[in-house]
């Protein structure tokens, strides 16, 4: 028995120096560290990105500062002016306000003191400062569908409004557009502006080859038939460029819309301004 411990305690003794020289050769971590989840979480990081956090919006003064001088200045979208039947038959949905909503959001501005301001108020603004009235917002309509004559103008005279209609030259006299000589009659009128939204419709961000030949055909036919004053534009798809924004320039061109949400109009941002796409809902919801 007595044998039996001596060769335990002799086992002992070698494994102990065994491991202490293994550990003094750097052989076996004898000075072990133990960490906690949250500093190994530190020593060795996982390699996920932390998230960028959201860049917070620009005040009114902040954009004043910057791109000034500003003006609130609500500009509406609106693409199709129809009943919803018919917008569901041409899949045509998203881009629809049904004509019933559509009478129910100019009534609401109406009712609310809004009065439409014209494209040559906010020049005026930018380039004079002179003031726009308060309670202005901006009524604007792109692609130069049929529905626009049919449905949205006979809307907005009653109620005495004002339009800014943004059309591709070369779909005018196709099914589902205007006819050149409809868009004569309304503009004899007065009360719509028309302007260029590129010849066929092409997004911008095209090569500068084929947008200089889009937004120059669109110009030159508008203006032979005097409807390019003052000179607007609006970006299908609201895609923009760099060599666009040159070109529109290069022609003179004054304003130019884009699709990024807001309603702050800039002059430092004059080709670059935001607009308010609106749904079938009451324009309570749009901050009106």
């Amino acid at each position: 028995m007595r044998k039996k411990q001596f060769f335990l305690f002799l086992l002992l003794v070698t494994l102990f120096f065994g491991f202490y020289f293994l550990g003094k050769n750097n052989f076996f971590p004898v000075n072990l560290k133990l960490f906690t989840p949250q500093k190994l979480a530190q020593t060795y990081p996982s390699g996920t990105p932390t998230p960028t956090p959201t860049p917070k919006p620009l005040t009114f003064a902040e954009m004043n500062s910057l791109y000034g001088p500003c003006v609130n200045l609500p500009t509406l979208m609106y693409h199709h002016v129809q009943d919803m039947e018919s917008a569901v038959g041409k899949n045509q949905v998203s881009l629809t306000v049904d004509t019933n909503t559509f009478r129910e959001q100019v009534r609401y501005l109406k009712d609310k003191g809004y009065r439409t301001a014209y494209m040559s108020d906010v020049l005026n603004f930018f380039d004079h400062a002179t003031p726009i009235a308060p309670k202005s917002v901006l009524l604007t309509f792109d692609d130069g569908y049929d529905d626009f004559a049919a449905n949205a103008v006979p809307i907005l005279r009653e109620f005495g409004f004002v339009s800014s209609l943004f059309v591709p030259t070369g779909l005018m006299d196709n099914p589902g557009y205007l006819s050149w000589n409809t868009i004569k009659d309304l503009a004899t009128a007065g009360d719509v502006v028309f302007a260029n939204h590129t010849w066929s419709h092409r997004n911008v961000g095209a090569n500068r080859v084929d947008v200089e030949r889009e937004i120059k055909t669109a110009d030159a036919q508008l203006e032979e038939r005097g409807l390019n004053s003052p000179k607007l534009f609006a970006y299908p798809y609201g895609l923009e460029s760099t060599w666009g924004k040159e070109i529109l320039q290069s022609l003179g061109y004054e304003l130019a819309f884009t699709t990024k949400p807001g309603s702050t109009l800039c002059e430092k941002q004059r080709l670059d301004l935001p607009r308010v796409r609106v749904g079938n809902s009451s324009l309570e919801n749009y901050g009106l």
